[in-house]
């Protein structure tokens, strides 16, 4: 590494830390100079070989652990770099961290303080006063901090309005995990708004747990990570494999009256019947049966020439997971960028959590698309906006139409959430996905999409009228404190007989 990048990364790092520039970092700040200093390398092409953000980050990261890291006497204490560069040599766990934090710059905006890793392991975790570890247990590591400082933070919140503190978040690797206890943990600390990570020589017990980011192999790595936990599960196997089964989730709420897309559901190999129902409609969506958070999913028209070919390539992708379920496009109101005057297609995340007396639809996003014809995940080219962004632009997307939204409509999509997720069993926390089709009078109609027992996209939540603190701010949900306490104490009653 040149002076000239050393310095930028120890800049960005200083803000990072919110330290002044040119102070010296600690041994366990280091990670966060590591991270700019790769980033920094692979965000230039003709330094590296061409590639995704994670092999252009390795390569910068390989080379600087051959050529060691001389020039950065001033960022870090001598001793510190001695330690540093013994543990990216020897420690395998310490550089694919810091490749995590790297591609995580490189493939999104900051939306979490950053994480210091310590190079030595603790003795235990230190005491801050809590009485109950709530791990948050992940398999894709790079953006992690997104989904678990959003927690934390409405932890702090709901903690201090009962005299707390009382819960500590911790996030937890799934193969950090034996007997029911975390060897080791990545946890924000508020005191100096920075997230730790640390091995434990003494293993911290879970007192309860909830599973997200865990990639494409999620159902699979929920179902055999829930078995080496004895703890209170939220959204335990059971459960958030039924509502993985979008097909099992369609007749519970058609059966209670709920609105959702006609559709169908293909086994492997039947091409026939999908075919059928593609010329039997306007629009159709083509996604796997058990897929979630947008994987897969493909909008076609009928009308359209290649229509019938693109459907075969997407069956056999989608068929590789299993089951394909065809429906109506049924997003018949988009969104219309004031700035651009473009068109978008539109959906909407509620969270809702389990208070431990019913569900409450506390918070949510909007999912917008690329464009009309794209789905509205990030998947797909989309982004996420605060609800009260968009509900004052929408458009019917057939005759771009203004779309009447009122705040009585907000409340009325809050109810469905809650019916929804009321309508399937022992879910604690999940992010129920629905879109919004014109009435014919001008107004809207919601229409259920899916339920998401692992939902992600936490960073973008933003609470809804009358929850959090009542100012529309960042947040996902106060109540699953609640009803994760509520559920501890009834299982301490009936320890003791109660």
């Amino acid at each position: 590494m040149t002076p000239p990048d050393i310095d930028v990364a120890w800049t960005r790092a200083c803000d990072g830390l919110g330290l002044p520039r040119g102070a010296t970092l600690a041994v366990d700040e280091a990670s966060v100079l590591l991270k700019y200093l790769v980033a920094e390398g692979a965000a230039i092409p003709s330094q590296i070989p061409q590639g995704c953000a994670v092999h252009r980050a390795r390569a910068v990261l390989r080379q600087l652990i051959e050529a060691g890291l001389a020039g950065m006497d001033g960022a870090l204490p001598a001793a510190a770099c001695r330690s540093v560069e013994r543990a990216l040599r020897e420690d395998g766990l310490y550089g694919e961290r810091i490749l995590d934090l790297a591609v995580a710059d490189l493939v999104s905006e900051p939306m979490a303080p950053e994480v210091c890793i310590a190079i030595d392991s603790w003795e235990e975790l230190p005491a801050d006063g809590s009485s109950w570890h709530h791990a948050i247990v992940f398999h894709t590591a790079p953006l992690v901090t997104h989904e678990i400082y959003p927690l934390a933070a409405d932890a702090c919140v709901h903690d201090a309005r009962q005299s707390g503190p009382y819960f500590r978040v911790l996030g937890v690797h799934g193969d950090w995990i034996g007997d029911g206890h975390a060897r080791r943990v990545l946890f924000f600390d508020a005191s100096r708004d920075r997230f730790l990570e640390a091995s434990l020589i003494d293993p911290v017990r879970l007192d309860s747990a909830q599973f997200l980011a865990l990639g494409e192999r999620q159902m699979e790595r929920h179902r055999g990570w829930s078995s080496s936990l004895s703890c209170q599960l939220l959204n335990p196997w059971s459960a958030a494999a039924a509502a993985d089964d979008k097909q099992g989730l369609r007749r519970k709420w058609q059966s209670a009256g709920l609105e959702i897309p006609a559709g169908i559901l293909l086994p492997p190999g039947d091409r026939a019947n999908a075919h059928a129902f593609l010329h039997g409609v306007e629009e159709i969506v083509i996604k796997p049966n058990q897929g979630t958070e947008g994987n897969r999913v493909l909008y076609l028209r009928g009308e359209d020439d290649d229509a019938p070919d693109r459907l075969d390539v997407q069956l056999t992708a989608c068929w590789e997971w299993g089951d394909v379920l065809l429906e109506h496009r049924r997003d018949g109101v988009g969104w219309r960028d004031p700035d651009t005057g473009r068109i978008h297609s539109l959906a909407l995340r509620f969270n809702v959590a389990h208070d431990g007396n019913r569900h409450r639809a506390e918070s949510g996003y909007a999912h917008i698309g690329a464009d009309p014809q794209h789905p509205a995940c990030r998947g797909a080219g989309g982004t996420s906006l605060p609800i009260a962004t968009v509900v004052n632009s929408l458009v019917c997307r057939a005759d771009v139409g203004s779309v009447e939204f009122h705040d009585r409509d907000l409340d009325r999509l809050r109810e469905l959430a809650e019916t929804a997720v009321a309508a399937h069993d022992h879910i604690a926390l999940a992010g129920l996905d629905l879109v919004l089709d014109t009435d014919g009078t001008g107004g809207v109609t919601p229409v259920l999409l899916e339920l998401n027992p692992r939902p992600a996209g936490l960073a973008h939540s933003r609470f809804l009228p009358g929850a959090g603190e009542g100012r529309g701010e960042a947040g996902v949900s106060l109540t699953m404190w609640d009803g994760i306490s509520q559920r501890r104490h009834a299982t301490a009653n009936q320890a003791i007989g109660v």
